[in-house]
């Protein structure tokens, strides 16, 4: 029986200057672990939290040895769930915003549709699972605390090892800021499960985890081969656990000689001894091996001898994360568009014409907002594609548009979810030339919903192009004035418009027949 929690402590005697704070709750079904977090959040932004509940469930044993959510398992988490439920009533607090996420590797279960039925049904929240844009702004948040806790790291080149239950995912920071991203079919759970001969003991058992990440590590060596990496930063649910084990109390740094001595004893104990010698309980004592497997190849494939573990709770800060949406909401957004135009010079983009398609773009939804109706995000996505729609001219001039469609669906863009990316780059491929078509591919793959907002973002990226046809960035500002039947684009501080009312014609035709309104310019 758990004590009760006093409430009376977040209470506050609320007025304009001083509101109430805000109470948030995430839930999240990992691998091993179902966990629940309720926090409140202050008027300043800072949260405290008031509760934490987990409990066990073998979903990542489930999707790697069987390729879906047993029976047993779907049940236990129904009941684990009803009971988190439960929890909040106690409290009053059953009526506050809950986001409920799942692992991502729930998508590789055949039954995942049925799973999140269940889930939804049991408690009314609709679960979602974890896409890998998100879970890379969750893996930017934790690496931005150490480097506001290490200043250091902001002058190093650093790379940030997340290793999940089925995914690794690889940060490099050079002065604070993201410059690169991959992710890898690379995990504790997916190693562990997938073993032919998971009682082996000892140098036996490393030697077969080795020889079956070996092809992962060898890829992800060579994508950072011409990268001169300083320090490593290891986080996870298995290599947190185990931070105890590796540094000093409060400290994060360690060496690799002390991460390759545990993983010898871990190798060389029982399941049992494991859970007892090293704190860990039986859903994690299986898969700490492969992590400290995993991670031990990662810092030798940068032949580092030093590194870093923080000594956080992995779960309570996943959880505190997502229950607070706005958390470093700027900060987030500057590593997007910057990790964009990362990419838009590897590709040798003119960034002055880029940069200006995107300021256009910009205005011109901002302007034409009540025909459009789209949302924030959209614009984000806008924004970012304009940053990439020439990328494809690194390949040929020719056809451009396809190469970027096809360079930015294969590309890594930081915090852009595998949906949000395919959205970008089919605005980039159709920035030009043939409009959206139904028989296109990728495009006749989208809902109804999605390809209408392709199309509306589309039609605004192909008139900017066409105001930016110069390069030359004449155009700096703009307003629309609508009527029943005309939309005038009104271009301030541009006394002639020749070069822009030239090019309008091939780039007008989309917004026209979306809106039923034919684009004329006016100089101002």
């Amino acid at each position: 029986m758990r004590p009760p929690i006093n409430l009376t402590r977040f209470s506050v005697v609320s007025n304009e200057s001083n509101p109430p704070p805000v109470m948030r709750a995430a839930v999240h079904i990992g691998a091993s672990h179902a966990s629940m977090i309720i926090i409140s959040i202050a008027n300043d932004g800072g949260e405290e939290m008031i509760d934490f509940l987990e409990k066990n469930i073998p979903l990542g044993r489930d999707i790697f040895s069987h390729g879906q959510v047993l029976t047993t398992t779907i049940e236990q988490a129904v009941k684990v769930i009803s009971g988190f439920q439960e929890a909040l009533t106690e409290l009053g607090l059953n009526d506050i915003p809950v986001r409920a996420v799942t692992t991502n590797t729930l998508t590789e279960a055949s039954n995942a549709e049925v799973f999140l039925n269940r889930l939804q049904i049991a408690a009314g929240w609709r679960f979602e699972p974890l896409d890998d844009g998100e879970m890379t702004r969750l893996v930017f948040l934790k690496t931005r605390r150490r480097l506001r806790d290490t200043p250091s790291m902001r002058k190093r080149n650093t790379i940030v090892a997340h290793v999940g239950p089925g995914n690794t995912r690889l940060l490099l920071f050079k002065n604070g800021q993201i410059v690169r991203y991959h992710s890898y079919r690379l995990g504790t759970h997916r190693t562990w499960e997938q073993l032919n001969s998971p009682d082996l003991l000892g140098e036996p058992i490393i030697r077969l985890i080795r020889e079956q990440i070996s092809g992962m590590i060898a890829q992800l060596s060579y994508d950072f081969r011409d990268e001169d990496v300083e320090d490593l930063v290891m986080i996870g649910t298995e290599i947190q656990m185990l931070s105890p084990f590796l540094s000093k109390q409060d400290k994060t740094k360690s060496r690799y000689k002390i991460l390759e001595q545990l993983l010898q004893n871990l190798a060389t104990a029982t399941e049992a001894q494991r859970v007892k010698q090293f704190a860990l309980d039986y859903q994690t004592s299986g898969s700490a091996l492969p992590a400290l497997v995993i991670n031990a190849a990662i810092a030798e494939s940068f032949e580092l001898t030093s590194l870093r573990v923080p000594g956080s709770d992995y779960e309570k800060g996943l959880l505190t994360d997502l229950a607070h949406p706005t958390i470093l909401k700027e900060e987030l957004l500057t590593q997007l568009f910057h990790s964009a135009e990362v990419i838009a010079r590897r590709y040798r983009v003119d960034m002055k014409h880029a940069r200006h398609v995107a300021h256009l773009s910009r205005q011109l939804f901002e302007e034409t907002q009540s025909l459009h109706k789209l949302t924030e995000h959209d614009a984000l996505l806008l924004n970012v594609a304009a940053i990439l729609h020439e990328v494809g001219n690194h390949i040929s001039p020719k056809a451009h548009e396809l190469h970027s469609l096809y360079i930015v669906r294969h590309s890594e863009i930081f915090g852009l979810s595998e949906a949000d990316r395919l959205v970008v780059a089919l605005i980039t491929r159709y920035h030009r030339k043939s409009p959206p078509e139904t028989s296109h591919r990728f495009y006749q793959d989208l809902n109804s919903e999605d390809r209408i907002r392709v199309a509306k973002l589309s039609a605004l990226i192909r008139v900017a192009d066409a105001l930016e046809r110069t390069h030359s960035q004449r155009v700096t500002n703009l307003t629309v004035e609508l009527t029943d039947s005309k939309a005038h684009l009104v271009l301030e501080g541009i006394p002639d418009a020749t070069a822009e009312r030239l090019a309008l014609p091939s780039k007008a035709d989309l917004f026209e027949n979306l809106f039923g309104l034919s684009l004329h310019i006016k100089e101002s």
